[in-house]
């Protein structure tokens, strides 16, 4: 009886620490908040970063704390708090971040807080976040 309860036990014990396991491994977590949000424009700051940490986990993060709001077509990001994008795309919400090394200045940059934030390379589901990182989403016309 006693080698049962103890197999149990291990068998329970191996359970727990698996989904231990998935649920807290993977892309890595951050925290970040939402510092500004407008009906064309939204402010993500990272304060801390875990290795592998992507956007889209900090962005679905913020949505699970009802901080923000956003739906995907695929890993496309296709409406932010509401606001779609066209159907033709004339109007859509680009990604800036201040990581100089996930952009580039001459596919297009914007201004916040005194900073020039380019382009990302990348989209939110790539996009490793780093610490002390900001990342606009911006509701442009073409």
């Amino acid at each position: 009886m006693k080698r049962k309860i103890n197999v149990i036990v291990t068998l329970l014990f191996s359970l727990v620490l698996s989904v231990c396991c998935l649920f807290g491994c993977g892309k890595g977590k951050a925290t970040a908040v939402v510092k500004e949000s407008t009906e064309t424009r939204v402010v993500i700051s990272v304060n801390e970063a875990e290795e592998n940490a992507t956007l889209l986990s900090v962005m679905e993060k913020l949505q699970a704390d009802e901080k923000l709001t956003f739906t995907l077509s695929g890993t496309m990001v296709t409406s932010v708090n509401g606001k779609e994008n066209a159907a033709d795309f004339s109007s859509c919400w680009m990604l800036y971040t201040s990581d100089t090394e996930m952009s580039n200045a001459e596919w297009g940059t914007i201004e916040y807080d005194g900073k020039t934030l380019a382009s990302a390379i990348v989209g939110a589901d790539t996009l490793t976040v780093v610490s002390g990182g900001v990342y606009i989403w911006e509701y442009q016309t073409f």
